[in-house]
């Protein structure tokens, strides 16, 4: 089931990624990745152990890196993974597992603490500072440059005298005749 020698790592990383949701194919996927200490295999070889395609694969990928569960790093050009004489011609990728070798809660805070890192980096916008120019009033441009009624709160009567005058200009003046 698991081409690695660490068998009992990868049960757990297969267990794991069912709790979170992950469907069985894609589970058993990140077990093939578990079950080496370190994932240097090409997603085509794991396809091939799942009995899935390289989408699948890259899909699996994407989706236990979004839960916290698998951490990837892009290999340097002319870098040799491990087991090997001379670098692969095609790039490929380090893939390891959160939480290897660790038991019960230190696993667990180890996927959550993966999960915070990749929703900063991914959900929070990112902030370019302000410029410091300004106009001969001392106030921004963007500020100086909006009207009254844009800086201000309405009043709930203002919000009123509002839509009655809307109000007044949809409909038709009453029939005099």
């Amino acid at each position: 089931m698991f081409p690695g020698p660490h068998v009992a790592e990868a049960r757990a990383a297969f267990a794991r990624a069912l709790e979170n949701g992950m469907s069985s194919k894609r589970a058993h996927g990140l077990g093939v990745i578990a079950s080496f200490k370190e994932g240097w295999i090409p997603r085509r070889s794991i396809a091939r152990w799942i009995g899935g395609c390289v989408r699948t694969v890259g899909r699996m990928i994407h989706q236990a890196k979004e839960i916290g569960l698998l951490s990837t790093a892009r290999a340097k050009k002319h870098e040799i993974p491990p087991g090997r004489s001379e670098p692969f011609t095609c790039g490929w990728s380090h893939r390891w597992i959160i939480g290897w070798g660790q038991a019960g809660k230190a696993v667990n805070d180890a996927v959550h603490a993966a999960r915070a890192r990749w929703l900063v980096k991914h959900a929070a916008p990112e902030r370019k500072p302000v410029a410091a120019a300004t106009t001969r009033g001392g106030m921004e441009p963007s500020a100086a440059a909006r009207p009254e009624y844009q800086r201000r709160k309405w009043t709930a009567a203002e919000i009123d005298q509002e839509l009655e005058r809307l109000d007044r200009l949809k409909k038709p003046p009453p029939d005099s005749s």
